[in-house]
C-alpha cells in the first residue's frame, strides 16, 4: 500500500496544471481504498491472542506513521496542492467538504514546512531532530531516576498491611527500615495514607528533586520550539499549536482559563479551609503547631475528607455489567433514534467478542456494525474504541465498523461483573465514542468520526455522555440491583453527586494552573525559566504552596515537552466547558425531550464529523456562540 501511495504522489507532483479532479481526487480515492487495511493492521495489536500478530501490528503501524510523516514533508507534492488551493475559480466550484479538504491539506503540508525554501527546510529538519532527542532524553531521565528512601514502620503509620508485604527491608544502625521508591504505586499510596507530615514531606521532596536535569532539557525545548514557530511564520509556538483547533488563538484559550479561574477561586478557597481544619485538628491532637497547608498535604487530606463523606464501593451492586450494557443500549437507541441488533454466531477474533448491527429506528436503513470485547486476556489493551472502517459516501455508501475493547475481569459462575461508578462513567463515554463513529455521515473517509475532530473538541460529545452518569434521571434508567432489579435509591445518588463535588474547586484550579502555565511558557517571545515560573504560578493559581522548599515538579511532567501536547493542555478544559454548556442548556434542561435534543445533536454535530469547523456546528446546534 505504501509503495502504491508513494508512486501516486510521484505522479501528482509532476502535474503541470493541477485541478481537484486530477490532483486531489486520486489521493482521496487511494485513501478511501487503503484506510480499512491500515485500520485493521493497527487494531490487531490491541486484541490478538498471538504475540507475533500483535508485534507485527505494532511494526505495521510504525511503518504507516513513518510514511505519513514522510508524505507531509514532500515539497513537490505541496506545490501541486497549493496550485489547486490558489485557484479561486477551482475552489469556488467545489462542494464545502471538498473545499475544506483542500484547505486542510494545504495547511497540513505548510505546517510541516513544505512551503519553506530549501535552506529553511533544512534548518527546520535540524530543529525537529533536536526536539526529538530532547523528548527522548526527558523521558529517559524520568525512567532512569527511580529514587529510593527509607522509613521506619512508625514513620509509615497509616499505610495498609499490604504495603509492607514483600517490601525490601534494610538494617540501618541496628534498626529496620523499609525501602520506598518513587514509582507511582509506592508514591501515591504513601501520599494518600501516611499520617506523619514529616514522612509525606520527605517523600514529596525525593520525588520532585530526582530529575533536575530535565529543567534544562525543557528550557531548551521551549527555546527551539519558539525558533521553529518563527521559521514557519508564527510569533510563538502556542500560536502555531492552536491554529488548527477550536480555540484558534492562545488568547482565546487564555480568556477561557481566566474566566474559569475567576469562577473557581472562591470555591477552591472554601475547600482549602476545610482541609486546613482537618490538618489543624491533627496537629492539635499531637501537640504540634499548625504551620500551613502544603502540596504534600493535598492528597492525604483530600482522601481523608472523601472517606469521611462517602464511599462509592457500596454502589457496585447496582452496576452489573450485563444490565448496564443493556440499559445503556436502550438509552442510546432512544437518544439517537437507532436500533441495536445482536448478531448470532458471528465470525469474530475471540469467543468473548459480540457483534451488533446498527439500524435506523425504522429498521429499514442499515447504519453499520460494531463489536464489543470486554473481558481481560493477556496482551489486550485497556478500555478504548477502535475505528476499523470509516463510513463515507463514494458512489455507494461504505458502512462504518468499529470496536470497543476493555479489560474487565470475567464474571464468576454465580455473580456478574460488578462495576465501580467510575467504570460505568468511562464505559458510557467510550460507548458514546462508538456511536460518534457509527453515526457520522461524510463524503470523505478522512473526515469520518473522532479521528477528524479538533483536539479541543474531540472529547466534548464524550464528556456530555459521561456526565449523564451523574444525573438522577438517567441513573434511574441505568442502575438496577443485580439481584432484586430495584432502581438505585435516590439518597445514594445524592451522596454520589455530593462526593463528585468534594474538592472539585481545588482539583480544577490545578488543571487551570497547568493549562495557563503551558500557554505561558510557549506564548512568550522572551526567554523563560520553566521551573521558576512553574513554582510561582502554582502557588498563585492552585492556592497551595510547596512551603518554601526547592522543588522541580515540572522536571517529571511530560505534558509540556511532548510534541503532541505542548501548548494543548487547555484542550481538555475547553472540551469540558463546551460539554457543560450543551448538557445543561440542552439535554438536562427542564421540560426538554431528550430524544429530540439527541436527534438534533446527532444530525448537526455527530453526522458532520470533521467535515466542518466544530465551532460552526456547535453554534448551529445551540442557536448561539458556544460559551467558551
Amino acid at each position: 500500500m505504501i509503495s502504491k501511495e508513494r508512486l501516486l504522489l510521484d505522479e501528482i507532483a509532476t502535474i503541470e496544471t493541477p485541478t481537484f479532479k486530477t490532483a486531489i481526487a486520486p489521493i482521496v480515492d487511494i485513501y478511501n481504498s487503503h484506510e480499512p487495511e491500515y485500520s485493521i493492521n493497527r487494531f490487531l495489536q490491541h486484541v490478538s491472542t498471538e504475540k507475533e500478530v500483535r508485534d507485527a501490528s505494532t511494526e505495521s503501524e510504525t511503518l504507516e506513521e513513518s510514511f505519513k510523516a514522510e508524505t507531509l514533508l514532500r515539497r513537490d507534492v505541496y506545490k501541486t496542492i497549493r496550485a489547486v488551493y490558489d485557484n479561486k475559480e477551482e475552489m469556488d466550484s467545489l462542494s464545502d467538504e471538498n473545499k475544506r479538504l483542500v484547505q486542510q491539506m494545504e495547511l497540513e503540508y505548510r505546517r510541516k514546512g513544505a512551503a519553506l525554501s530549501e535552506d529553511e527546510f533544512n534548518e527546520l529538519t535540524k530543529l525537529n531532530l533536536k526536539l526529538e532527542e530532547l523528548e527522548v532524553s526527558f523521558q529517559r531521565n524520568i525512567d532512569s531516576r527511580d529514587e529510593k528512601t527509607l522509613f521506619t514502620r512508625g514513620e509509615l503509620e497509616g499505610l495498609p498491611d499490604t504495603y509492607f508485604k514483600d517490601r525490601e527491608i534494610r538494617d540501618i544502625g541496628g534498626g529496620k527500615k523499609y525501602v520506598v521508591s518513587t514509582c507511582s504505586a509506592d508514591y501515591y499510596l504513601l501520599m494518600n495514607h501516611a499520617q506523619l507530615e514529616s514522612t509525606r514531606r520527605a517523600m514529596f521532596l525525593v520525588q520532585n528533586n530526582r530529575c533536575t536535569d530535565n529543567v534544562h532539557v525543557l528550557n531548551t525545548a521551549i527555546q527551539i520550539r519558539q525558533e521553529k514557530a518563527k521559521l514557519l511564520g508564527y510569533e510563538t509556538h502556542a500560536e502555531y499549536a492552536l491554529e488548527p483547533h477550536m480555540a484558534k488563538t492562545p488568547q482565546a484559550a487564555y480568556d477561557m482559563l481566566t474566566e474559569l479561574r475567576k469562577n473557581l477561586t472562591e470555591l477552591g478557597s472554601k475547600e482549602l479551609e476545610q482541609l486546613e481544619q482537618l490538618k489543624r485538628a491533627d496537629m492539635h491532637a499531637v501537640g504540634k503547631i499548625y504551620e500551613g497547608f502544603f502540596e504534600w498535604d493535598r492528597s492525604f487530606y483530600a482522601n481523608k475528607l472523601s472517606n469521611q463523606n462517602f464511599s462509592t464501593s457500596n454502589l457496585r451492586c447496582y452496576f452489573s455489567l450485563p444490565q448496564v450494557i443493556r440499559n445503556m443500549f436502550e438509552l442510546y437507541q432512544t437518544l439517537f433514534g437507532v436500533t441495536i441488533v445482536e448478531m448470532e454466531n458471528p465470525r469474530v477474533w475471540h469467543e468473548d467478542v459480540e457483534m451488533y448491527e446498527l439500524w435506523e429506528a425504522d429498521k429499514e436503513t442499515f447504519v453499520g456494525h460494531f463489536y464489543t470485547d470486554f473481558f481481560h486476556r493477556p496482551g489486550k489493551s485497556r478500555i478504548s474504541v477502535h475505528n476499523i472502517r470509516s463510513g463515507y459516501n463514494d458512489e455507494t455508501r461504505q458502512y462504518p465498523v468499529c470496536a470497543i475493547v476493555a479489560c474487565f475481569a470475567k464474571p464468576e459462575p454465580s455473580t456478574p461483573v460488578l462495576l465501580h461508578h467510575t467504570e460505568v462513567e468511562m464505559l458510557m463515554g467510550e460507548l458514546g465514542r462508538v456511536f460518534q463513529n457509527m453515526l457520522c455521515k461524510t463524503k470523505l473517509a478522512k473526515f469520518h468520526g473522532c479521528k477528524a475532530l479538533e483536539q479541543d473538541f474531540v472529547e466534548t460529545p464524550i464528556q456530555i455522555l459521561k456526565d449523564f452518569m451523574w444525573s438522577p434521571h438517567i441513573l434511574d434508567k441505568i442502575a438496577r440491583h443485580y439481584k432484586t432489579g430495584e432502581s438505585i435509591p435516590h439518597d445514594l445518588v445524592q451522596q454520589l453527586q455530593a462526593a463528585k463535588s468534594n474538592g472539585a474547586g481545588l482539583s480544577y484550579l490545578r488543571q487551570v494552573f497547568l493549562a495557563m502555565y503551558d500557554l505561558a511558557i510557549y506564548n512568550s517571545a522572551d526567554t523563560v525559566d520553566a521551573n521558576t515560573l512553574f513554582n510561582s504560578m502554582n502557588t498563585d493559581i492552585s492556592l497551595i504552596s510547596c512551603g518554601g522548599t526547592r522543588t522541580f515538579v515540572v522536571a517529571k511532567l511530560g505534558y509540556f515537552i511532548k510534541h503532541t501536547l505542548a501548548s494543548k493542555y487547555y484542550a481538555h478544559l475547553w472540551s469540558q466547558v463546551n460539554s457543560a454548556d450543551i448538557l445543561h442548556s440542552c439535554f438536562l434542561k427542564d421540560g426538554i425531550d431528550m430524544s429530540e435534543v439527541g436527534m438534533a445533536f446527532r444530525t448537526i454535530v455527530l453526522e458532520a464529523g470533521g467535515s466542518k469547523d466544530s465551532t460552526d456546528g456547535l453554534s448551529m446546534f445551540l442557536g448561539r456562540e458556544p460559551n467558551t
